[in-house]
């Protein structure tokens, strides 16, 4: 029976969703897991909800939990990593040093300045992951999903002759947003994707032989949908081709959107800091999940859209499947260099995961790709030879830097978040960066290193401003749940719209009853629970695949335009004063302030009606309607 090693297992969410995906197949029922981190707390609580997801799955495996890796990894088939070295605290620093310098970031995992420190401070554990490989388990695979991903390739590709394939879920994520857009069935849509990680693109999106770009291209001009990726949507629109990952993400992946200034940033809903308030979120979500495994409730579960279990799967079975792996490119894209870290079809068998032949992809596409692939090659240079200067270089290259920023201020920037977070050696994260010196000169300023819990605490409290003027209370009612399994959208019709149709003055009647399954649903008062959040799981239940309502009214002393802010999870739909103002049918966790809508409020009370979808997990919404203009 296989073994299965995670490293980084304190990812208490996504090693229970990987677990329960091994173990949904037969063949795993009996597996071995051992589950690593370096924080106790994180993993025993991972290994306490993967045991109860094998519970409710009626497997018996044997699950082991362990701070060595060495240990953990004796005997492996496969290895799967999640680990982020330097956790929200080094995330703090990649945001808040290149701000005092005018640069500002969504999410900062991939590339520029956040991606490439985020891929310094990786390499040291992932080659000494490698290195322990070789030792005690070299024939294994590793299923990376560390973030930033191609980065993190070079360093297994380089560093080692570990077998070893990359793993994200944006491209099948993507694809199925796609369906919805065109109402399509998935099984009945053939497409190919094909560049690199975050920037690969459908170069053919076909259903039985005809091409469904001009469909996409006409559903864009629909409001609804193009709100809905707005920064995806003027790529495809420039480009010809729509990209797999978020439009947050790759609002900073060029220079045409951020530094183009607050009006461009509010007009494209782009959400500055949203990887940050993320990590707000990922700390109370682990406070849930400690409950949760500590309690005698049952855990549903359902498959998730990793590759990760499919990929062990057909290797130990062989049975064929192509999913999308990132590994060296070795031609699979013909206009790419050979050691760039590509994102293709990957056919998987017992062989292993091996890359089809794309050909090459169009110059446009080539042109986006290009200096982010130039990046990747300057960081594992700068950290297999130790060289300063290449990390300079591979700022100066990232478009939105670039853009921004001068070279003096990109040199001055990179060497202040090199003394940041400091070498491995002394105590920091960073491999060794002098090793060679070279003409390149460094900008000859001294920095200390950061006061992190100093920074915590501004960060938290810059947080708590941005809720304190979110709405406090509203009523609530739900949930409605979709009649098709697995599947739900914000166009779910229920009694609720009808009635608030007739009413045609933007209300809704607050002591209406609706008979659902059975049950009987009113409006219920309900109150912010955290971070300006209103937890529909709590309010309302743990229900997947359902829709459910808020209702708030607003007064204003004159007419005016405001713009609202607001976050959800996931999608949103809200009315005011009985007009559609927002409709955006996403799956996503809550973050404050991620999106931003314009409306236009009357004298006196104004009415708003706020829809939400859930597609797993938990549900909810937090809104702020500025007092003031």
């Amino acid at each position: 029976m296989i073994k299965v090693a995670m490293i980084g297992a304190g990812s208490v969410v996504f090693s229970r969703n990987l677990t329960g995906d091994i173990l949904s197949y037969p063949e795993f029922r009996n597996a071995t897991f051992a589950y690593m981190d370096i924080d106790r707390d994180r993993l025993e609580v991972g290994a306490a909800l993967c045991r109860k997801v094998a519970s409710t799955l009626g497997a018996s495996p044997k699950i082991q939990a362990t701070l060595d890796r060495r240990q953990a990894l004796k005997g492996a088939d496969f290895v799967i990593n999640m680990v982020q070295i330097g956790g929200f605290d080094s995330t703090l620093v990649d945001f808040e040093i290149p701000r005092k310098y005018g640069l500002n970031f969504t999410i900062a995992d991939t590339t520029g300045p956040g991606g490439l420190f985020r891929a310094l401070r990786t390499y040291p554990m992932l080659k000494g992951l490698c290195a322990d490989m070789m030792d005690v388990c070299p024939r294994a695979v590793l299923l990376n999903y560390s973030n930033p991903m191609s980065m993190n390739m070079q360093t297994v590709s380089r560093t080692s002759d570990i077998r070893g394939v990359g793993l994200c879920h944006s491209v099948q994520g993507t694809f199925h947003q796609l369906m919805r857009y065109l109402g399509e069935r998935p099984e009945d849509v053939a497409f190919v994707c094909a560049g690199i990680n975050h920037m690969a693109f459908y170069l053919k999106l076909e259903k039985a032989g005809v091409d469904l770009y001009p469909r996409l291209f006409e559903a864009m001009n629909n409001p609804t949908v193009y709100n809905s990726n707005k920064v995806r949507f003027e790529l495809m629109k420039r480009l010809g081709y729509f990209v797999t990952e978020s439009s947050e993400h790759n609002a900073e992946y060029n220079p045409w959107f951020i530094p183009r200034g607050q009006d461009m940033i509010t007009r494209m809903n782009v959400p500055i800091d949203e990887y940050l308030r993320r990590c707000d979120g990922i700390v109370e979500e682990f406070e849930q999940m400690k409950k949760l495994a500590r309690n005698d409730q049952p855990m549903e579960f359902h498959r998730s859209h990793e590759y990760g279990s499919l990929i062990i799967h057909s290797m130990v079975t062989g049975t064929p499947r192509v999913v999308y792996g990132n590994m060296p490119n070795r031609g699979a894209i013909s206009n790419l260099p050979p050691d760039a870290i590509a994102e293709v079809p990957t056919l998987v068998d017992r062989a292993g995961c091996q890359f089809t032949t794309v050909g090459p992809l169009p110059p446009q596409l080539v042109g986006y790709i290009q200096p982010h692939i130039t990046q990747h090659e300057l960081f594992i240079r700068a950290a297999m030879e130790g060289r300063r200067d290449y990390v300079y270089q591979a700022a100066m290259f990232d478009p939105l830097t670039s853009a921004t920023l001068s070279l003096d201020q990109i040199v001055q920037m990179c060497d202040e978040l090199i003394a940041a977070h400091g070498f491995e050696r002394d105590g920091g994260v960073l491999p060794p960066l002098d090793a060679r010196r070279t003409l390149v000169p460094t900008s000859g300023k001294q920095f200390g290193k950061v006061d992190r819990k100093d920074l915590r605490r501004s960060w938290d409290e810059a947080q708590r401003r941005i809720v304190a003027d979110y709405v406090k209370e509203c009523h609530v009612i739900g949930p409605w749940p979709s009649p098709e399994a697995g599947k739900v959208s914000l166009d779910l019709a229920t009694p609720v719209e009808a009635d608030f149709a007739r009413r045609r003055d933007g209300s809704v009647d607050l002591k209406a009853a609706y008979e659902v399954d059975g049950r009987v649903l009113r409006w219920k008062k309900a109150r912010v629970s955290h971070r300006g959040y209103f937890d529909f799981a709590s309010l309302l239940g743990k229900v997947e695949w359902a829709v459910g309502y808020a209702y708030f009214q607003i007064e204003s002393p004159s007419a005016r335009d405001t713009m609202i802010r607001l976050g959800s999870d996931d999608g949103i739909r809200i009315w005011v004063n009985g007009k559609l103002v927002h409709d955006h049918e996403v799956g996503r966790g809550y973050t404050p302030d991620c999106e931003s809508v314009r409306v236009r409020l009357k004298k006196g009370v104004n009415r708003f009606l706020v829809k939400l979808d859930n597609y797993k997990s938990g549900w909810g919404f937090g809104i702020c309607v500025p007092a003031r203009p």
